[in-house]
């Protein structure tokens, strides 16, 4: 069994896309589109014109792992939440690098730090409003 985190957007997921393959140095492995889907008219999803850009799914690589992200077609709630975060455990400078570029329009909530568990930790919400724990491995 494996649990993997999926982000939903509101027509915002190709700009989210392009932060977190800036942050983490990595390149999307598959992007499919609304205006991919055939068409049929028994479909309950009817896609606007302008929505048909938009991400029906992408898969973006993290390593052995991986995370996936579309956009909807119904509006999705703008309550905040600090329930789920994604948290990303790798190497110290990609922790440094991800941070910087997450944390441009986002919210701090802890700054990165050396802690008894890690030698650089931080959590940050994006301006998507994600939550992310940024966790460097210590090195063997």
């Amino acid at each position: 069994m494996q649990i993997r985190a999926y982000l939903s957007f509101h027509g915002e997921c190709q700009e989210a896309i392009e932060l977190y393959t800036k942050a983490f140095n990595i390149e999307e492995s598959e992007i499919m589109r609304f205006g991919d889907m055939p068409e049929s008219p028994d479909s309950p999803m009817q896609i606007s014109d302008e929505q048909k850009d938009w991400i029906l799914q992408a898969t973006l690589p993290f390593g052995d792992n991986f995370i996936r992200l579309s956009d909807s077609p119904l509006e999705i709630n703008d309550d905040i939440t600090d329930r789920i975060a994604v948290v990303v455990e790798t190497s110290k400078e990609i922790v440094e690098q991800a941070f910087e570029v997450l944390k441009e329009d986002g919210e701090i909530i802890m700054p990165l730090q050396q802690t008894f568990f890690s030698p650089s930790y931080g959590i940050l919400r994006d301006k998507f409003g994600v939550m992310w724990n940024l966790a460097a491995m210590e090195e063997e």
